[in-house]
Order: structure tokens, then C-alpha cells, then sequence
């Protein structure tokens, strides 16, 4: 649905915009193979829906004074989805130091030590539950929800900031293009992320 958001804002959007973003467009329509990954997934029946948050930034967790977490917040998000809704978001907003509003790109950065973090606690306690074919998908969730704010954010660049609104001229490029960054780096190392979570598949306890 976003891609197609995408494409018709391409046919009916700020003409000289989008002559202005030509690069961030080319590499979206690059890696289109996320979408036709997401298309396959929907009818895998090795991929199962379940009750999902869809919003799972670290700032939707309240913590109390000695850092614990107390309880998970803004549930309007809730509904049926794919783990990968949720493991993506928290790759896309946990791996880097900065968030999407960072204008110098070069605080962006793919923290694997938080790419642990997050397989170690998601997968204890989802292990379970997900098929091995959702386990082996789980990098790939990262690259489907950091492409999809991207191409959200661009869409509503060229389409005049209807939806997210700007505070100042080109904010929804900018923050496009920095996921867009964030992505390029997690391709970078998406091998050595994907060995993580092979090797902690191999070596989690199997409940008798």
C-alpha cells in the first residue's frame, strides 16, 4: 500500500520536488525487492498473524526510576500483523544513537551490540511461537520497516507534507533520506547481523 502511496505521488506530486529528490527515488525503486518479499510473506502460511503493537519505539515503554520496565503504552496501535511489524520497529529506532530527525547523517550507525540486545530479548521470548522460516526473517524486518517509513516520508514530501506536516523546508527529505541511510548500513552489514541470529536459533534451549 505504501509503495503504491509512493508510485502515485510520483504521477500526481510537487513536480519540481520530485526532480529535486531524483536520488532518494532511484534507490527506493532499487530496493523494490522488500516489497516483493513483503507481497511473498502474506502468503506464506509458515507466517502467522498475531496481536500486534505496530509502534514499538523504546519511547512506548514506560520505565520506572531504577530503569524497569513497567508497561507497554500508546495501544491504539494495536491489531492483527506480522512479527515483523513489531522486531522491525525496534531495529529501526534502537540500532542508531539518533533518531530519524538527526540532519548529520553521519551519526547514523547500525549498533550491533543493540541488534544483540534485541535478538536476545525478543527471541526469549517469542522462540516459541515463530516458525523457523519467521526466524530467519528477522534482519529482514529491519530492512521492511526502515523502507517503508522512508518511502512514507517521502511520499509525503513530494505530495506538499499533508500527512507528517514540516517544520521547515525539506524536513520530510531529510527525514527520508536518513532512513534511507540507516538502510544503506544495515545492508552493510546485514551477513553479520543475519549470523547473529542464526547462531542464537542453533544454540536456544528447546522446551520439553
Amino acid at each position: 500500500m505504501r509503495y503504491k502511496q509512493f508510485e502515485g505521488a510520483l504521477e500526481q506530486g510537487n513536480k519540481d520536488r520530485i526532480k529535486a529528490c531524483k536520488s532518494a527515488i532511484v534507490f527506493i525503486k532499487e530496493q523494490k525487492n522488500i516489497v516483493d518479499i513483503f507481497n511473498k510473506i502474506q502468503t506464506n502460511v509458515n507466517f502467522k498473524k498475531r496481536v500486534t503493537h505496530h509502534d514499538t519505539k523504546i519511547s512506548n515503554v514506560l520505565f520506572d526510576k531504577n530503569g524497569k520496565g513497567l508497561c507497554v503504552i500508546d495501544l491504539d496501535t494495536v491489531m492483527p500483523g506480522y512479527f515483523i511489524s513489531d522486531a522491525g520497529d525496534m531495529i529501526r529506532t534502537y540500532l542508531s544513537p539518533v533518531s530519524e530527525e538527526e540532519k548529520d547523517f553521519s551519526k547514523i550507525q547500525i549498533r550491533e551490540e543493540y541488534f544483540q540486545a534485541i535478538v536476545d530479548g525478543y527471541l526469549s521470548e517469542m522462540k516459541d511461537e515463530l516458525s523457523d522460516e519467521e526466524k530467519n526473517y528477522f534482519v529482514y524486518a529491519g530492512k521492511f520497516m526502515i523502507y517503508m517509513q522512508a518511502i512514507r516520508f517521502l511520499t509525503d514530501h513530494i505530495n506538499n507534507d499533508i500527512y507528517y506536516g514540516a517544520k521547515y523546508e525539506g524536513h520530510n527529505l531529510i527525514r527520508c533520506n536518513n532512513q534511507l541511510e540507516l538502510l544503506k548500513q544495515l545492508l552493510a552489514k546485514e551477513d553479520i547481523l543475519q549470523a547473529k541470529v542464526s547462531l542464537y536459533i542453533e544454540n536456544a534451549p528447546v522446551l520439553k
